[in-house]
Parts: structure tokens; sequence; C-alpha cells
């Protein structure tokens, strides 16, 4: 254990989805903290009693979770009860993960006099109320003793806002090697062909993340041997299955819902694609990269930090011409394709190492614990 990580006791608090960027941040901290042997414990404020799915993976990875269950919207109490959890945790540091979690997080941080930590995963836009909540999120996180930006996009949004330039830390988003299925056994859970041509697609079905820019692309006859399988739900499910039927694709494209351990079914995919419209460092970007996925994205947030065009297809945002041209030459190149895929598990192995990332984490939990006077500026990624 290195010095900056001796005696660091995190709470990790979530609101958490099914499944997600954040959600799988946070999975991939407790993995990587238990190779260091670092204490975490993930705080769940869930507002209904209905299993949480994200709850249930966390512990069959062993780690240390407790349910915070107060009722929806009820705040006060969540601070209440997650401040008992701190003081009967022992936490040293608080780390909050979206904004719900932010606001509770801090003033149950504050009512232990602990230091807290936000790390911001993005901004995803939406609708004027989402956008209220991120405008008020904003203004919070100028009181947080630390606060993790994954991309420099997102850093400077937060220097726009106000935050202090020592408090902010540029630490992109790592990736911990976990097993994948076989691509005959994840195309067997997928309920695809063989033998056939696959195009892969993760997130939330959210307009952000531009499942309907994907499904505009897709709408060309050379790509009418190619199926489309995407991953995930959310609220534009519905808006996504109409458009597929006004653009008559219901016999290449699925939306296959939410899958367990998603991750594990990229070598399913012989292309993913990442359409989103905003992003951070996507967490979706770093597994296609382990998995060896070739990969085509809107050159959006963090994206074009991570790759580049000798390791990927980096598309103009919104050009669904571009997405489209991209997709029929992965789909004509394969060896093309795996080349470039492969220079991409180098960068992955060489910048985003999880190990490594946990460490920067902890440098910044040390520095916090260490008090205001003795946090210095950290605008470039934590050595």
């Amino acid at each position: 254990m290195s010095p900056s990580n001796r005696g660091s006791r995190a709470l990790h608090v979530i609101a958490p989805a099914p499944a997600g960027g954040a959600e799988s941040v946070v999975r991939s901290i407790v993995r990587s903290s238990a190779r260091r042997r670092i204490a975490i414990c993930v705080a769940a404020l869930l507002q209904s009693e209905a299993p949480s799915p994200f709850v249930e993976q966390l512990r069959g990875d062993g780690a240390t979770v407790r349910e915070i269950r107060a009722g929806r919207r009820r705040y006060r109490r969540e601070a209440r009860e997650l401040a008992d959890l701190i003081r009967e945790w022992g936490a040293t540091v608080v780390h909050t993960h979206v904004y719900h979690a932010d606001f509770v997080g801090y003033w149950a941080a504050r009512r232990c006099r602990l230091p807290v930590v936000a790390t911001v995963h993005g901004f995803t836009g939406g609708d004027i109320r989402n956008r209220f909540y991120q405008w008020l999120d904003r203004r919070l996180l100028r009181r947080f003793d630390g606060v993790i930006c994954v991309s420099q996009p997102v850093q400077e949004i937060l220097r726009g806002s106000g935050i202090s330039e020592r408090r902010l830390h540029l630490v992109p988003n790592g990736y911990l090697e976990h097993d994948l299925l076989s691509r005959a056994a994840a195309r067997t859970r997928l309920a695809l062909d063989q033998t056939g041509r696959v195009i892969g697609w993760v997130g939330r079905l959210s307009h952000e993340k531009g499942a309907d820019q994907l499904l505009l692309a897709l709408a060309d006859g050379k790509l009418d041997q190619t199926q489309a399988i995407l991953i995930g739900e959310g609220p534009e499910r519905a808006s996504l299955e109409a458009q597929i039927a006004a653009l008559g694709l219901e016999q290449r494209v699925r939306l296959a819902g939410h899958q367990e351990d998603a991750s594990a079914l990229l070598p399913a995919f012989d292309l993913m694609v990442v359409s989103s419209r905003t992003e951070g460092t996507p967490m979706v970007l770093l597994e296609a990269m382990g998995a060896g996925v070739p990969i085509a994205a809107f050159a959006v947030g963090g994206i074009p930090q991570v790759l580049d065009e000798e390791s990927a297809w980096l598309i103009r945002p919104g050009d669904i011409k571009g997405l489209r041209d991209a997709i029929i030459h992965v789909m004509a190149n394969p060896e093309e394709a795996g080349r470039r895929a492969g220079r991409g598990r180098g960068i992955l192995r060489e910048k985003f190492d999880a190990l490594r990332w946990l460490d920067q984490i902890c440098r910044v939990y040390a520095q916090v614990e260490t008090g205001p006077s003795e946090v210095g500026s950290t605008t470039t990624p934590v050595p």
C-alpha cells in the first residue's frame, strides 16, 4: 500500500440506476480497492423497496454495501442516516457520485466534520428540471474539498462555474481487466447468429447518449446484412422503438434491454459505436478497448483524449453521414479494424490502468484529509 493510501477509509455515496457510467466507475473502484486492500464502503441511496441490481452486483463482488431507504425525496432523512453510517463505519472521507448523492453526501459529511470529494462524470443536459439540478450541483460543488473531473472538458466547465482551482483534480477513469465471455458464448446469450456482422451499443436510452443518431446512420441499404444490438434501458425506449419502425429497421436492430455484466458481452460485437451527444470519459469506451472491439465514436467530451485516428474511428459530433461511412468501412475492412482495436488495447494498458487510477484517487483523499491549507492545485493527472 502506498503512503497516500494508508489510513483512508472512503465511503462512496451513489443513488444508483440499474446500470450506467457512474455505477460502472464505483464498481471498478471497489474491485481495484480489493487488489490494494483499501477499505471502501458503498452507501446506496434507494428511493423504493425494490431490489437494486447494482447493489446485488457489488455484493457479488464481495463489497461492503449499505442500503439507505429513507423514501422518495426524503433528503434530510437520507443525510441523517448517512451521517450515522459514516460514524458507525469510521469513514475518514466521503466520496460522492452524481447530484443526488452530492447533495446528501455533502451535508452528511459536514455533520460529521469530514472532508468530502465528488467525482463529476459529465453533464447530461436534458429537460429544464435536470438542467436546473445540474446548475445547483455545480454551485454546491464549490464547497467540496475536492472535485475529481473525468475529462478536460468537464474540468473546463467546472472551472467556469467558479470552483476553486485548488479543488479541481483531473483524474480520467481507469479500467480493471476482468473476465469476458467468449465471442460464441456472448452471441449465444444475446441470441445472435454466430457468423453475422454485429454492431454493439451500450448505454442509457436517453437523449444525451444518442441512440437515435446510431439508428439514423443504420438507415442505409449498404448495411442491410448488418445487425445492431442496443443494450440498456431508459426514458427514450418508446421513441426509439417508434424510430426503428419508421426507418424500417425492425429486422436489423434490436433493443436488448438491461443486461447483467454487459461489459462481459462485448466480444459479441464486430464494432462498438458510441454515438453520444455529450460525455465525460465513458466507461463503455474503456471496456470496449479492453475487449479488443473496434470503436467508432463521435469525438465528444473526453473521447478524443483517450483515442485517436490510429486506434478508432472518430467522427465529428452529430455527423450522421460520417458515422454511417465509418460503419460501412469497418464492416468492409475487418483486418484494419483489428489493427486499430489492437492499438486501442495498448493505449488502455499504458494510460488507463485501474490501479494507477486508484492511486490517483487516493492521492486526492490524502490531500483533502490534511486540511484545506495543505491542498495544492491539481489540474493535471496526479502522478
